[in-house]
């Protein structure tokens, strides 16, 4: 397996945070990738761990702070839970499953810097990739990120949002 080049997971007493630790860092407009415990800080880190695929430490983070089950990122990720189960045996996503988990743990930041960049903006943005919203023909944000071009239409409803611009 490949080394995460470049990246340094975000360590707590020498461990990998918790998934149950949903904290932001201080400098998360600076980090990419916070919500899976990546302190990359261009985007050519994240694809080079994107390409060696994310840990299940990785998977973990990014369902507490947004909520999901395992049916849920088993949809997200394209994959089975059989899959899923294997992969976490394993200890690798591949990158498939790595770069669509990205694309949560992306829309994810960056609503939680539209909600206001703390603790309270990321249960506002957990909350908010869970409610079904008119903009998004009474879809979830979640469900609309199953596919790259859900995602753009998600960072288009949050760019409105961010700029006060009604949708």
């Amino acid at each position: 397996m490949a080394e995460m080049p470049r990246v340094t997971p975000e360590l707590t007493n020498g461990k990998i945070m918790s998934a149950s630790a949903r904290t932001i860092p201080e400098a998360a407009a600076d980090v990419l990738g916070w919500s899976l415990g990546l302190r990359a800080r261009s985007t050519a880190d994240v694809l080079d761990c994107v390409k060696a695929g994310f840990t299940p430490d990785a998977l973990e983070r990014i369902r507490a702070f947004v909520g999901l089950d395992d049916d849920e990122i088993a949809r997200i990720l394209g994959t089975s839970l059989r899959t899923l189960a294997r992969r976490r045996k394993a200890g690798r996503l591949d990158s498939e499953e790595s770069d669509r988990l990205y694309r949560i743990a992306r829309q994810f930041e960056r609503a939680v810097d539209v909600f206001g960049g703390d603790g309270l903006a990321a249960e506002e943005a957990r909350q908010w990739f869970h409610t079904p919203l008119w903009a998004l023909g009474h879809e979830t944000p979640l469900s609309y990120l199953q596919t790259e071009t859900g995602a753009m239409e998600v960072d288009a409803l949050l760019d409105r949002i961010d700029y006060s611009v009604l949708a």
